[in-house]
């Protein structure tokens, strides 16, 4: 699939659906100009309801505009919130093309996300909803308080942090927000801000526009990564204001 029918496709499936933020294209931002990568990537944030539709598209680089006649490799969408609207939209992206579950385990193994893929030549287009239906299991105490006592140690590695809030996050509560927005304020966490973010957690604006404003010009890959959360939260709030 084209890149060009790629738009035309995403054009197609969620028209009607408000964008909760500006798109983000790699190749049209000479801030990324300089992203040690063999791919362009794009975002897109499309609100409806109560849900958000992420969408994710990677293309071979090459010249910015022979773009539209790129192949795209990669189409996927993140369906998070609760919006049966979003879900039916992003599903009509797999019509017509191969079923083709063997791919994504390949890639993400059994993370508990469920994903619905299709392939149209060469792209994959990837349906993937984040957000878990039903109760979810709180931490015992002593783990919690473990986990906790690991994100606002100062002397904790990153490495320890990144698993920390891994394995904290895990449970979706007032005091694990309240244990990630604290460390995000002392001090750089990218694993923490992807979680606060996909939350929806209005509260890590402060923290993320900091992180931005901390990125090394040097640094493309963290400064694309930052302003994607950014974007993100930015949807977040278009939903909560009704689109």
């Amino acid at each position: 699939m084209r890149l060009k029918h790629a738009h035309a496709l995403l054009d197609r499936c969620f028209a009607g659906s408000a964008e909760g933020a500006p798109r983000l294209s790699e190749p049209h931002d000479p801030r990324f100009s300089e992203r040690l990568s063999a791919v362009w990537l794009e975002y897109r944030w499309y609100v409806e309801e109560r849900g958000l539709a992420e969408v994710f598209l990677k293309w071979k680089r090459g010249r910015v505009e022979e773009a539209d006649d790129a192949e795209a490799t990669v189409l996927r969408v993140h369906l998070l919130g609760a919006s049966e609207a979003l879900a039916g939209r992003a599903q009509s992206l797999l019509e017509g093309g191969t079923p083709s579950p063997e791919g994504i385990l390949d890639v993400f193994g059994n993370d508990g996300v469920r994903r619905d893929c299709a392939t149209f030549g060469e792209t994959r287009v990837t349906v993937e909803h984040w957000t878990k239906a039903g109760p979810q299991q709180l931490l015992d105490a002593v783990d919690f308080a473990a986990l906790s006592a690991v994100l606002a140690n100062p002397q904790s590695t990153p490495e320890e942090r990144h698993e920390a809030v891994t394995r904290i996050s895990q449970e979706r509560s007032e005091r694990v927000v309240a244990a990630l927005l604290g460390l995000v304020a002392a001090r750089p966490s990218l694993m923490a801000l992807r979680v606060l973010s996909e939350w929806g957690i209005q509260e890590a604006r402060g923290s993320l526009a900091q992180a931005l404003s901390d990125v090394a010009p040097d640094n493309p890959a963290d400064l694309w990564a930052l302003t994607a959360l950014e974007r993100r939260l930015q949807a977040w709030a278009a939903v909560a204001r009704g689109g």
